[in-house]
């Protein structure tokens, strides 16, 4: 079998684990174009994201032996990540560059599952186009070199997506166990991916038409047995196993989409009524019967920029005759099922906080990929069929086509702008050494990363947030504020011209020189100029 072979691969008994030969050497010219662009955007990012400052601390807790931290600085639960983090610290000094090769090798590993499920649909030549896209879809490319749980969570679940399409096929006992394994894990690392889990235990329950029971009970084993090592391992970390899987918050995620939308839709009469203007009142008044729609075309906004625009237009390509393909094939129709439950999800997530990050539009992306994929055999069919043009022609332009808009797109520095908080902690830390922790106090907008870099070189575990309310440190004087900062032990303060608190005292003119130094000054678009200060 070549690369533009053209037989189908849609069929079980052409699966890659049955004997169909899988395509090495594109295959790793893909990881390797994935892992360049994945390894780029390591490299050229200026600063660590401020979630991912909190993943570091929980490591360093786990290194250290410091327990009690693991779950006191703004994180209530422990994931698998900082695990991770702190094993490959073992390899990698640098807690940065370990954190972040967490992240780049999962994100890069995340195309093999998904080339396979691919090829599981496609043919050869479809399959690495579509491995290809995915290799430069700009959001997987620079979440996979932040510190975050993503990448861990989306390589395990393309996985399990992959091993329950292969139950659907082959009814191996040995897929179900591992696949519910894989969805687990990987909700323990990003908690919407328990959806993976309950709607697999749906297909089993509703659609499945053989050994129901046996099938369910596979499926559902590695789940009991998390629960009880979580009981017990939880038990020690002072964790609960709600907390580490978020239930509560799953829980009540739909009522709380819910009193959102009545919320708001009151909120709307409000300002209909309150409206001077005609044309005001009468927006407002079909907006507010319109609030359903306007989040479906959110969401529809939201995926267009995850996919990436052009990238989405295969998407779309795909769309046309898959209920027809849904049908045939059961594998097609599970993951479509997946897909759906995942918009609804995302849709509520959406009518609850009308915003929504890339990286949760990964649970929609990873079934639906598929439909990429469709799309992608839709252009070739077209530039092989209307156009007459080769297979191999066809293949490359194409190819051309994905590079041209992906390189570009991630070859590029980030965060440039935002160094200028990492050089305010480097600076604190290079004038007071890593011998104990030093306590800095500014807005809570920069408040991680100030106290982040200041603390990297301390042996031990610093919350780069300390605390949650920096009006409370202010006070309501000038006085009460140099006093806070003693009992509270701050050497360092980091004035902010945009985001000193209001209703409070002008701290640049009731400041005296006797209290503060100033180190240096700065400024960033969002803070205004910034000003580093030592109390004395």
């Amino acid at each position: 079998m070549t690369l533009f072979s053209k037989s189908p691969q849609a069929i079980p008994s052409n699966l890659p684990n049955g004997g169909a030969l899988i395509e090495v050497m594109p295959l790793i010219l893909i990881i390797l174009v994935g892992l360049g662009m994945r390894l780029f955007a390591a490299a050229y990012v200026s600063i660590i994201n401020p979630d991912g400052t909190l993943y570091i601390h929980q490591a360093r807790a786990l290194w250290y032996g410091q327990w009690s931290e693991l779950t006191s600085c703004g994180v209530r639960y422990v994931s698998a990540y900082p695990l991770l983090i702190a094993g490959v610290h073992c390899i990698i000094k640098d807690w940065v560059l370990a954190a972040r090769s967490v992240s780049v090798i999962f994100g890069t590993l995340t195309l093999l599952p998904v080339y396979i499920l691919l090829r599981r649909f496609l043919k050869s030549n479809v399959s690495i186009l579509g491995a290809l896209a995915f290799a430069l879809i700009p959001v997987l490319v620079t979440r996979s070199a932040d510190v975050v749980r993503g990448p861990m969570a989306w390589f395990l679940g393309a996985v399990g997506l992959y091993l329950f399409v292969l139950h659907v096929d082959l009814f191996k006992r040995w897929h179900l166990p591992l696949s519910s394994l894989c969805y687990l894990i990987a909700a323990w690392c990003r908690i919407e991916f328990i959806l993976f889990f309950f709607v697999s235990l749906l297909y089993l329950v509703l659609i499945e038409k053989e050994k129901k029971l046996e099938n369910f009970l596979g499926f559902i084993g590695p789940c009991l047995i998390i629960i009880l090592i979580l009981l017990f391992g939880l038990k020690f970390l002072n964790t609960s196993v709600g907390d580490a899987y978020r239930l509560q918050e799953m829980a009540h995620k739909f009522s709380n989409s819910i009193t959102a939308y009545k919320d708001l839709k009151a909120n709307l009469s409000i300002l209909m009524n309150q409206s001077m203007m005609t044309e005001i009142k009468l927006f407002l008044q079909r907006a507010r019967h319109l609030v359903w729609f306007i989040a479906l075309g959110t969401f529809f906004i939201y995926a267009m920029k995850a996919f990436f625009y052009p990238f989405f237009f295969i998407f779309l390509l795909g769309l046309p005759g898959i209920g027809r393909k849904i049908k045939k094939d059961r594998g097609l129709l599970y993951l479509t099922l997946i897909s759906l439950f995942a918009f609804f999800l995302l849709y509520f997530h959406i009518l609850q906080t009308w915003v929504i990050g890339g990286r949760f539009l990964v649970l929609f992306m990873l079934p639906s990929f598929v439909i990429l994929g469709f799309g992608l055999d839709n252009m070739i069919r077209f530039l092989t069929g209307r156009l007459n043009w080769s297979s191999k022609v066809a293949f490359s332009i194409i190819c051309i086509f994905l590079l041209g808009f992906g390189l570009p797109k991630n070859l590029k520095h980030r965060e440039t702008d935002k160094v200028v908080f990492k050089e305010i902690g480097e600076l604190i830390a290079q004038r007071e050494g890593n011998n104990e922790v030093i306590q800095v106090a500014s807005s809570l907008d920069i408040l991680r990363w100030i106290s982040f870099y200041a603390n990297l070189g301390y042996q031990g575990a610093p919350c780069p947030q300390p605390y949650g309310d920096f009006k409370a440190i202010v006070g309501n004087s000038y006085k009460d504020f140099v006093q806070n900062l003693k009992k509270r032990r701050i050497k360092y303060f980091v004035w902010e011209e945009k985001h000193w608190p209001t209703g409070t005292f002008d701290f640049m003119r009731e400041m005296r020189l006797k209290d503060f130094q100033a180190l240096g000054t700065w400024s960033h678009p969002d803070t205004g100029r910034m000003i580093l200060f030592k109390a004395t």
